[in-house]
């Protein structure tokens, strides 16, 4: 046969995956560069009601009746929030009582409307006034949650609520869990007594059924008037059963993907729509009936129940190191950037340094003992401290050098993250990178930190997601992400960290294109994203292993290391393309323990297959256990399929990598 035709034959079966395969040797007495242990992290923002009424378990929307608190200078027309500078935001609440409903049973008549006057306090200024004119057969006020609250059969609900009634009067207030229209009570308590001034009231509801789609009633039995305030519902089983907790199953699906560090409160909304509008961690501190909430940049009301210390907290119960990022003296630079003037940097640089106090403070300092008095009296594991968020410009560079020099002699165990690789003048510790885009560019940037000068500050890469052409989160767009984190795994001499952005969203609000974690009051699920992340983080090196390609194949990419705690080398494969890809792997330099080796395989005939609420398992991980030979590895890669090979290997004088 002509040898012409052979290799065009050889040619149009290499194009089409038949013949193909690539081959790499991994020389393990060239062990590559170490891995940062605090690559992989978490990145939570207060965006899609990821927290309020998505990560923090209250069950009540608007609970203290400031949902209307929008931020000072701005106004409401419409469906919009417009600051005095001309930014408009959505809102998503539709009135002063919005989630709050009169309760009308039997020809009950009356009303509710929101008050001003005897407040409970100075940071919760408006109450609900529920007036009964004729009693009917039940009347009083019910709250449906965010959309529905989700009850549990046989579970314990702690109730907790402020009111107060004219003068010295006493009224028999009936509490309920009970179903969307109130047809089936599934728990019921009669709260006897209620009235004369402002006092808490608690009780514990355990209904007979399960509904998720439930509400929560306060009912009276005679004509009457009643105020209400911070009314709170919260599952006894929050996660490690803390009062004013989280959702267990939420941060469970935060535990799986084992972050060296969780940052926190943002994003954008460290900024906010104005200075009024931005992160004051200290009306987010102490008894929820004492902390002032707010309209955020999202365009939904927070109540600030999730809070500085609760972020701390969770940090702590995920032995990760926290991040907070504080405000620079400006707004938001994406929304008409308010300034502080320039006398006024200090209050905020003071700011900060409060809030560190708070965190590591001893007893004995005054931030460090509120710590102590709201039940922490150890430190927190704050170890982070970013200067804004993608902030920028001048006024950003001269900020940012008073915060520096006044928290670094203060706080030298505490690294300071700057939004700029350099500051004229100043130091750069560490910078935040943020990347987002298509498949394509992340594949693209899989080399992105090859050349980055490792005499430069470290690399933050802050925020990173796949968000153009992946459907909500698709296959393609995670395994895009996978390459990267690889480019950014075996970059990570000078990228030391990184986390994926934004981390949550409630399905019932989504403001974000493509997020990680999704959920409804009763479930939750993991993006392909996730999965991928978890993958990574799961199976992080200690150091890389010398990986080197003989010949290229379109659209494979490979990256070895060796954990030294199992002993294993870890091989990492993504194929991106349609076709299947095979490959060979030869080992130099050491021995493997047995004939077979542990394989996590995340794939789909779909590359735009992805999970859902109703459908979480489309894309998964599988485990299974391959042969392997004596010092090789031969396999096909699925199209479509990010692949983590783990193998065991036997170490001796003579046959072991460098470090090893």
């Amino acid at each position: 046969m002509n040898k012409h035709i052979i290799s065009a034959i050889l040619l149009i079966c290499s194009a089409f995956g038949i013949f193909a395969q690539s081959t790499f040797t991994i020389d393990a007495s060239q062990t590559g560069i170490a891995i940062s242990p605090r690559l992989y992290g978490i990145f939570f923002e207060e965006i899609n009601h990821a927290g309020e009424g998505g990560l923090y378990a209250e069950m009540v929307q608007n609970r203290d009746f400031e949902i209307t608190s929008i931020p000072a200078g701005s106004n409401m027309g419409g469906n919009l929030v417009r600051t005095k500078d001309g930014w408009q935001e959505r809102k998503v609440f539709g009135n002063e009582l919005h989630g709050w409903s009169f309760l009308s049973e039997g020809g009950a008549a009356g009303d509710i409307r929101l008050q001003h006057d005897h407040p409970l306090n100075g940071k919760n200024p408006a109450s609900m006034r529920l007036i009964v004119t004729k009693a009917g057969s039940r009347s009083g006020v019910y709250n449906s949650g965010f959309w529905g609250m989700n009850f549990m059969q046989g579970e314990t609900y702690n109730l907790a609520f402020y009111a107060r009634t004219s003068g010295n009067k006493k009224l028999d207030v009936t509490v309920s869990l009970e179903s969307p229209n109130g047809n089936r009570i599934y728990a019921e308590k009669k709260m006897a007594k209620v009235g004369g001034d402002w006092q808490k009231y608690e009780c514990q509801l355990v209904p007979t059924a399960s509904d998720n789609l439930g509400r929560l009633a306060l009912t009276i039995s005679q004509p009457d008037t009643l105020w209400l305030d911070v009314v709170s519902l919260f599952p006894q089983k929050t996660y490690m059963n803390r009062p004013n907790g989280l959702r267990a199953d939420i941060v469970q699906m935060l535990a799986g993907l084992k972050p060296a560090f969780v940052r926190f409160p943002g994003g954008a909304i460290v900024g906010g729509m104005n200075l009024d509008n931005r992160i004051q961690w200290k009306n987010s501190i102490g008894d929820i009936s004492q902390r002032k909430g707010t309209m955020n940049l999202w365009g939904y009301y927070t109540t600030n129940g999730l809070g500085y210390h609760e972020y701390l907290q969770l940090c702590e119960d995920l032995k990760a190191d926290a991040l907070w990022v504080c405000n620079p003296g400006f707004s938001d630079n994406y929304r008409k950037a308010q300034y502080c003037k320039p006398e006024e940097v200090q209050l905020y640089v003071q700011e900060a340094l409060d809030a560190l106090e708070y965190a590591l403070g001893p007893v004995d300092s005054e931030w460090g003992a509120k710590r102590a008095a709201n039940g922490h009296p150890v430190p927190f594991p704050l170890k982070y401290i970013e200067i804004g968020n993608e902030a920028s410009g001048e006024v950003y560079r001269t900020n940012y050098k008073l915060f520096y020099d006044a928290i670094r002699p203060k706080y030298p165990q505490v690294k300071i993250i700057s939004n700029y690789r350099s500051i004229p003048g100043g130091v750069v510790e560490i910078r935040d990178d943020h990347k987002y885009g298509s498949p394509e560019s992340f594949i693209k940037a899989f080399n992105q930190y090859d050349n980055a000068d490792r005499k430069g500050p470290e690399i933050y890469v802050g925020e990173y997601g796949c968000t153009d052409g992946v459907g909500q989160g698709n296959l393609k767009g995670a395994l895009a992400e996978a390459v990267y984190l690889m480019g950014l795994e075996k970059n990570s001499n000078i990228v030391t960290m990184s986390s994926y952005a934004p981390l949550f969203f409630h399905v019932n609000d989504n403001a974000w294109p493509v997020n990680m974690i999704g959920f409804d009051n009763q479930s939750v699920f993991g993006r392909t994203s996730y999965w991928v992340n978890r993958m990574m983080a799961e199976n992080r090196p200690d150091f890389l292993v010398n990986t080197q390609s003989a010949d290229s194949v379109k659209n494979l990419f490979c990256i070895s290391g060796y954990d030294k705690t199992t002993d294993e080398i870890i091989l990492k494969v993504v194929n991106t393309g349609a076709q299947s890809q095979k490959a060979a792997f030869h080992f130099k330099g050491i021995r493997f323990a047995g004939q077979t080796a542990t394989s996590i395989t995340l794939t789909h005939a779909d590359c735009t297959a992805e999970n859902s609420l109703f459908n979480p398992n489309v894309v998964i991980p599988q485990k299974s256990q391959v042969s392997i030979g004596k010092a090789n590895i031969e396999r096909e890669f699925s199209p479509w399929s990010f692949t983590i090979l783990r193998v065991k290997i036997v170490k001796s004088k003579t046959d072991k990598p460098t470090n090893i």
